[in-house]
């Protein structure tokens, strides 16, 4: 590709990639040839000819395929007493990720689980779930799944049965006991199961000598010693974001990131929706890369993360005053400009406000951001602290490089490892995976077997979290029971069943450990035990509020002795971030995540070198090309994206790809940062050197697919308006319809007669883009509930995804310091739907409710209805993508949901089959339909509740007052579609006089 010329002479307000913004020739290609890639080139020349005979052969499979149908024999369902067949239920149970509980509720068909929700009384999750939850369905039935134990001796590796495994290890646990359990090292993941916390304590009663470590390469530990420092006990502080008017983020992903996301994301929505009411949040940010948090900040300044902690130290001196002149040395000769205007609002804001910092910054940040907040009367407002009673431990990495010096040191003769994968992520200088050998008899239990598997002595199948008995606790301490919705499809394990093998002498199920831990036993409790397994949460078990007394002179005088960042100051800073998809690599085989495209940059099946613009041209750097990454003495080969708004000088790196024993999905997608990531610097350091190697990597990146103004629309945007609209809150208060366009009116007048919608609901939509943060929960849960398939990375590369939601990402403002916004876009359910118009076979029809319904039985795959769709949201199946899915997959599978096969036009139906089943209910109760009642997918797994559906002739519904709503627009409503989804523009609350993102040429087309 050749240089793209970063300042046109009339660049767009808003635009989706750098490529778009220069309207360089390879975007003008793309957009008017509508497939990116090559797409036409793979096909034959059209001819009459060529025509005719597919049109033939595609009319006779179309009968074919409405007039017969494969014969199978059908087996009865045993089903349980009282449960009608082909009704759905719903479970409530809990996952640990990170060592933080979430509340999931799980349909059930026939006890095939097929759907994950959040469960609304859960603390964590409020109703919602992120995308990670949504697809662990997908890993619950992924045919890669370790199906029986597996030993190794001598370099021969051997199935075996769980009865062989438990006759070894007996003897080996005889041996530990005698010696007080010497020799004997468990390795775990970051859990916060209460049950494996009895476990621990019952092994530490019986085997003292042995030892227990925890590892997790992702961690929290830095807020954890933070908070030791500032209040010298284990305080875990719990943030209510919707209390506070400004909160500033120094590296902070509260809305992303961060094990809490979804609580923090719904109390800063709640926070914006008062623009309605003349006020809303500020949010200032301050970050190296682009986070989900910094995408929806009022005041982004992108610094080096190795800066962020003078940044901490000039605010520090704002606030505090004389009691940290001691930082003054820390903070710098030269205070930041945007410093002085953030500690003014700070100060007009106490008790108001809320200061946090990121996972990856030094813990005496944390301790700062702690007095910041004391000093500014936050505690008991937006912050509160909860007294959490973890027992004491090293950090994670302190605890790895104790176990790994241990092994190197003969000390360790058996070693459990329940879950991770530290073969693939502990700290590269380590090198675990040459030491693991050098252990007797090590054990691996995993979903897979992985890189670490492959190195033990034993590998154990491990039962998923939704085949298992188990526990867990919410941030707040809540504790959430998780309960099996199947039996083990392949026969695994808990890690607490594993841990009763080594502790219990009569070894217990998780049930029964389950029960034990909480003091749940006899007939007398099986109520309340019940009772709990519905909720899905135990009540009152919360960890307890207090306000514990600050050490502000610890705090300053070990922040004054913070020393510089590992590495050479000289160089780049590299920077490791978890990846949105795949988190630390453990969910690398899971299509669905693979396939999501990433919040920012709009990768898929990958992960870069992510630099700016700038940096890009001071290396002589271009998007895609191939470089080699040194940092330390260690080298990885790489591939570059440039992203906008990225600080000029770091290089992000997102984790967890690489992986050279995931599964089929996994294996080889992108590359391996670990390998650069060594324990003197696990968040970020300076001294990275980049060099080319050349060549190109092609990503398969979505950024540029399905442009909507495709159609020719494109120049037409400044005169009809924004397809993105956004105000400041100073506009807003200004021009409360500023979203409102008023060039043209379609007026009465149409082509084909009215449709009748006398009878029946009428369903229609709206989306509060002040809201969406862009996270793509909703993406995922669209895949799982409507069947649709994974298409593979060469298949994007060609524009052939087939997800029936995209969330459009878009920059304004220059590529340095760019805003973004986020859109979801779907099938708006057009009044006046242009695909109907062109149908040959009308596939593609109106419905008295106002649907824009398809009948793919119908369907030949003329694709005349994606041409003629301005929104470009249909999706066409080129091939049998489900040809290959394999029984366990098929079990995952919505059977309210048809299967498409290879040929046919499909897109979003705001989740029919929702409104049917709920329609069959009403009517047999013989009432209306219930606002909320009905909720698809998208809407039900929003963390921000940013999409609200619902009756649209009720008017006192709630999708009927958002359609009335000042700040509601259609997309592209000009063209007379009558979309029936609207969106809610965008409202800004920039620092006043920061600027105005509506320019002033356009207020007087806005405002009519």
């Amino acid at each position: 590709m050749p240089p793209v010329d970063p300042t046109p002479a009339s660049p767009p307000t808003y635009w989706r990639s750098l490529e778009e913004r220069a309207d360089s020739p390879e975007f003008r290609e793309m957009v008017e040839r509508e497939f990116p890639g090559e797409v036409w080139e793979s096909l034959p020349p059209a001819t009459r000819r060529g025509f005719l005979k597919v049109m033939g052969a595609s009319l006779a499979l179309a009968g074919l395929a409405g007039c017969r149908w494969p014969k199978e024999e059908i087996v009865s369902f045993s089903r349980p007493a009282g449960y009608t067949p082909g009704v759905p239920l719903r479970y409530a149970t809990s996952i640990d990720r990170s060592g933080v509980g979430r509340g999931l509720l799980v349909v059930s068909y026939d006890g095939r689980p097929i759907k994950v929700e959040g469960n609304p009384k859960h603390p964590g999750s409020l109703g919602a779930a992120d995308a990670i939850d949504q697809a662990s369905i997908l890993d619950l039935y992924d045919p890669d799944r370790s199906r029986y134990p597996i030993s190794r001796e001598a370099g021969t590796r051997r199935a075996q049965s769980w009865e062989d495994f438990e006759r070894f290890v007996s003897g080996r646990l005889a041996t530990a006991r005698t010696r007080r359990g010497a020799g004997l090292a468990i390795l775990t993941e970051a859990t916060s199961s209460p049950s494996v916390a009895d476990l621990r304590r019952r092994l530490a009663e019986s085997a003292p000598e042995a030892r227990w470590f925890e590892y997790e390469p992702l961690t929290q530990d830095n807020e954890r010693i933070g908070a030791s420092i500032a209040f010298g006990k284990p305080m875990r502080p719990l943030y209510h974001l919707k209390e506070a008017a400004i909160i500033v983020c120094l590296d902070a992903d509260p809305l992303g990131a961060d094990p809490s996301a979804i609580p923090h994301a719904r109390d800063f929505a709640e926070g914006r929706r008062s623009a309605d009411q003349g006020s809303m949040s500020r949010l200032h940010v301050i970050e190296s890369g682009f986070s989900i948090t910094g995408s929806m900040a009022d005041n982004r300044h992108a610094i080096l993360s190795r800066e962020i902690p003078a940044v901490a130290a000039q605010i520090a001196l704002g606030i505090l005053g004389a009691e940290a002149s001691s930082l003054a040395l820390a903070a710098g000769p030269e205070p930041r400009r945007f410093v002085a205007a953030i500690v003014e609002e700070l100060l007009a804001h106490r008790g108001r406000s809320l200061i946090l910092a990121g996972p990856g910054q030094p813990p005496e940040v944390h301790a700062l951001v702690h007095r910041l907040n004391e000093a500014l009367g936050n505690f008991g407002h937006t912050v509160e602290l909860a007294l959490a009673p973890d027992p004491e431990r090293p950090t994670h990495r302190d605890a790895i490089l104790s176990l790994a010096a241990a092994i190197d040191a003969g000390a360790i003769e058996t070693l459990v490892i329940l879950g991770g994968n530290p073969a693939y992520d502990a700290p590269a200088d380590l090198d675990f995976a040459g030491l693991l050998p050098k252990v007797p008899v090590s054990i691996h239990l995993s979903l897979h077997e992985n890189e670490t598997s492959k190195l033990t002595t034993w590998h154990l199948p491990r039962a998923h979290d939704l085949e298992a008995w188990g526990d867990t606790r919410a941030s707040d301490g809540t504790i959430g029971v998780a309960q099996p919705l199947i039996e083990p499809l392949y026969g695994g394990r808990s890690p607490i069943e594993i841990l009763s093998i080594l502790v219990d002498s009569r070894p217990l199920d998780g049930h029964a450990i389950v029960r034990r831990t909480h003091g749940i036993d006899g007939d007398d409790s099986e109520a309340a035990w019940r009772r709990i397994l519905h909720e899905g949460v135990m009540s009152g078990t919360a960890f307890p509020l207090e306000m514990a007394a600050m050490r502000p002179a610890e705090i300053l005088a070990r922040f004054a002795s913070l020393g510089p960042p590992a590495g050479d100051p000289g160089g780049l800073e590299l920077v490791f971030r978890r990846d949105a998809k795949v988190h630390d690599g453990r969910f690398a085989n899971n299509g669905w995540l693979q396939e999501m495209p990433d919040p920012l940059t709009k990768i898929t099946w990958d992960n870069a070198a992510i630099l700016a613009p700038s940096t890009a041209r001071e290396l002589g750097l271009q998007a895609d090309d191939r470089v080699r990454l040194s940092y330390n003495g260690r080298e990885v080969d790489a591939a570059v994206y440039v992203l906008p708004g990225h600080a000029a000088g770091s290089v992000t790196l997102n984790l967890g790809y690489g992986r050279t024993a995931a599964g089929r999905v996994g294996n080889d997608a992108g590359f391996d940062f670990y390998r650069l990531r060594g324990s003197e610097a696990l968040h970020f350091a300076s001294g990275l050197s980049i060099r080319k190697i050349g060549g190109k990597h092609a990503f398969a990146c979505t950024q540029n697919h399905h442009t909507i103004d495709a159609i020719g629309l494109r120049g037409m945007e400044r005169r009809l308006g924004e397809l993105f609209r956004e105000a400041d809150l100073a506009e807003y208060k200004a021009h409360p319809e500023f979203a409102k366009h008023r060039i043209h009116d379609p007026g009465s007048h149409q082509l084909y007669p009215p449709h009748d919608y006398s009878e029946g609901p009428q369903w229609g939509m709206a989306i509060d883009l002040n809201s969406c943060t862009g996270c793509g929960a909703c993406v995922v849960a669209c895949v799982a509930e409507n069947n649709v398939p994974v298409v593979g990375r060469d298949q994007i590369r060609r524009g052939r995804e087939m997800h029936w939601l995209r969330i459009d990402r878009y920059f304004r403002g220059g590529e340095e310091a760019p805003q973004i916004a986020h859109q979801p876009v779907a099938c708006v359910q057009c009044e006046n739907a242009p695909c109907e118009q062109v149908c040959p076979v009308s596939a593609t029809v109106h419905t008295r409710e106002g649907l824009n319904a398809m009948a793919y039985n119908r369907c030949v795959g003329t694709r005349y209805c994606s041409n003629n769709c301005p929104y470009k949201v249909r999706r066409f199946n080129w091939f049998n993508f489900h040809k290959e899915t394999s029984e366990t997959e098929k079990m995952g599978m919505n059977p309210e949901v048809t299967v498409r096969g290879r040929g046919v036009m499909e897109k979003c139906t705001y989740c029919v089959q929702r409104i049917e089943a709920v329609k069959i209910v009403s009517k047999n109760e013989g009432r209306r339909i219930r606002d909320g009642e009905i909720t698809p997918a998208c809407a039900q797994t929003c963390p921000t509740q940013a999409i609200v559906f619902g009756d649209l002739s009720d008017p006192e519904s709630r999708v009927s007052k958002l359609h009335g709503h000042a700040r509601a627009y259609g997309l592209l409503e000009e063209i007379n579609t009558r979309p029936r989804t609207q969106y809610l523009a965008k409202v800004r609350n920039p620092i006043p006089g920061a600027g105005s993102p509506i320019p002033a040429d356009g207020l007087e087309e806005h405002h009519g």
